[in-house]
């Protein structure tokens, strides 16, 4: 079976086991309630991308919906990562506004709060008004801190969709064979097939950390994806799953701050420059298709901030012919990236230096909340 056909069956198999039901009728009334107020939308090109196979002159072609926007907002033509060059300690630099320097691979949280942490503690917000949604299956903890003064209870609700996914289609593969899902073994399989193709490392084993999610919450994300993969559009990436559940909570609970992890990207890792072109593209056009939903849904519209930003370079090819494949060099194709802002009104480009500690000051500032000091400085071309 072809990849798309996998995923709608799977998708038949979720629907079997969800009942509809308005659980969410209180949480929208009170969202409606809620004074006007600024939303702010960071977005990682995870995985690593190069600033060559993107906003230079023979990249423009991976990028064609930014390029196109780039007219619209403000660009930052150099950001830096002055820090660890591995993924976890990259974005946990952005959202902190210190270089971490923790386990590489997720099994320690942040040692600075996060702005989830402290936008929640700052603006008395509730859980449904900060979330991380994340390809990478290693941001479990990137919700919230070690830090003693805060934590998971005060952090983001982190979604890992390719697991929810995952987890889903497990719970009806264990149903008996008169419960309504035909080749259940044979439809487990192929999933995850699918969901693993990304370079993960093998298995499934998710870093625990942070909340659980609202059981309510996983029921309504699980309910909506059930009806997208089992429709015309099944995705057949892990970044696809991640833009379908952002635009859901967005839909669903407008929080104001939210982290979306696109990574499909790292497929470099396995040696193919084409894949890695084609995840850049993808990225570039779901990227665009998330602004579009800032643009028609009446909670984001004219009072939102989208900062695009990789999360890190990958390796120059000065000393070899595939430097695509890694990100640990340190040369200046890991460490030289770009940020592109969105909306309120910010327009124009600079050659000023910003570096990716500067992003969580600067989300700080446009929130309108006091943090803590921080290493990074916030960018004052985007509070005007």
């Amino acid at each position: 079976m072809r990849k798309r056909d996998f995923v709608k069956l799977a998708g038949l198999g979720i629907a079997n086991r969800i009942l509809p039901a308005p659980l969410y009728g209180f949480w929208q009334r009170a969202m409606e309630k809620q004074s006007p107020g600024r939303r702010v939308i960071l977005v990682t090109f995870g995985g690593g991308v190069r600033y060559s196979e993107t906003f230079a002159p023979e990249g423009l072609a991976n990028i064609r919906r930014l390029a196109a926007l780039r007219e619209e907002g403000y660009f930052f033509r150099a950001c830096r990562n002055e820090g660890v060059l591995s993924h976890f300690n990259s974005t946990a630099s952005i959202v902190t506004g210190d270089w971490q320097r923790v386990d590489d691979f997720g099994f320690e949280p942040p040692a600075s709060p996060t702005l989830f942490e402290l936008y929640r503690k700052a603006m008395k917000a509730g859980p449904l008004d900060a979330w991380v949604i994340a390809t990478n299956k290693s941001f479990a903890s990137m919700g919230a801190s070690s830090h003693r003064d805060y934590g998971p209870t005060s952090g983001a609700n982190v979604v890992l969709p390719k697991q929810l996914l995952l987890d889903a289609v497990k719970d009806v593969a264990r149903k008996p064979p008169d419960a309504g899902l035909a080749r259940r073994e044979e439809v487990l399989r192929g999933l995850e097939n699918i969901l693993h193709e990304g370079y993960e490392g093998v298995g499934w084993t998710i870093f625990k950390g942070g909340r659980e999610l609202n059981r309510h919450v996983r029921e309504t994300l699980t309910g909506a994806l059930a009806e997208f993969i089992n429709g015309p559009d099944a995705p057949t990436s892990g970044d696809e799953l991640t833009f379908f559940i952002a635009r859901e909570v967005m839909r669903e609970f407008a929080p104001r701050l939210m982290l979306v992890n696109f990574w499909d990207m790292d497929v470099a890792h396995w040696g193919s420059y084409s894949l890695y072109l084609q995840a850049i593209t993808r990225t570039d056009r779901l990227t665009g298709m998330l602004w579009d939903e800032i643009q028609s849904n009446k909670h984001y519209k004219d009072n939102t901030t989208l900062l695009v930003l990789p999360e890190l370079g990958r390796d120059g090819d000065t000393d070899t012919s595939n430097g695509f494949l890694n990100h640990r060099s340190g040369d200046p194709s890991c460490r030289h990236t770009w940020l592109l802002a969105l909306g309120a009104g910010v327009k124009g480009e600079t050659e000023r230096p910003i570096r990716h500690i500067d992003v969580a000051p600067t989300v700080a500032a446009l929130l309108g909340m006091r943090a803590p000091a921080m290493s990074g400085t916030a960018a004052p071309e985007l509070l005007r």
